[in-house]
């Protein structure tokens, strides 16, 4: 009998502990709104760009302007709104950066004049007809936007 008491005081310790971590996913899943599904992004160039394929350390480098020419070509880089699906997914899974790190990296960058931000688009198709009809273009969208007027470099899962 003194170990189920036990148990009993340990659930009932645990219990507040749990509907206050209940309550804080449950706000902040009302609060955030709805999460728009990804099933991946690739990474899509003009077909002026000179490679096949990419790694994703690559685009990376590329996406935080580390890499601005490839075989003599400038690179122009697109980049979706804040709040995209592809967009979440391509700088959490590929650059590996949140977006406040992202904006204080832009910043840092911006200030000391080594570079500029990816051109903002505002949505997948934009980017693929922008990448299509700009030389020297990179884009990324989600793997379902992607078709034959773009180079696929990177699919990601």
């Amino acid at each position: 009998m003194k170990v189920h008491n036990k148990m009993i005081n340990k659930v009932n310790k645990r219990l507040p502990r749990l509907f206050v971590s209940l309550l804080f996913w449950a706000t902040l899943f009302l609060v955030a709104g709805p999460v728009q599904a990804v099933a991946g992004v690739s990474v899509i160039a003009h077909q002026s760009v000179s490679l096949d394929a990419i790694t994703a350390k690559e685009a990376k480098k590329i996406w935080l302007a580390k890499t601005k020419k490839i075989n003599g070509l400038t690179l122009k880089l697109s980049d979706l709104p804040k709040g995209s699906g592809s967009r979440d997914y391509f700088y959490s899974k590929v650059v590996k950066k949140s977006e406040e790190k992202l904006r204080a990296y832009w910043a840092k960058i911006v200030f000391s004049g080594k570079g500029v931000p990816p051109k903002p688009l505002s949505s997948d198709d934009e980017v693929v007809n922008w990448v299509a009809s700009t030389p020297g273009a990179m884009g990324y969208v989600d793997n379902a936007a992607v078709n034959d007027s773009v180079k696929v470099l990177l699919v990601g899962q």
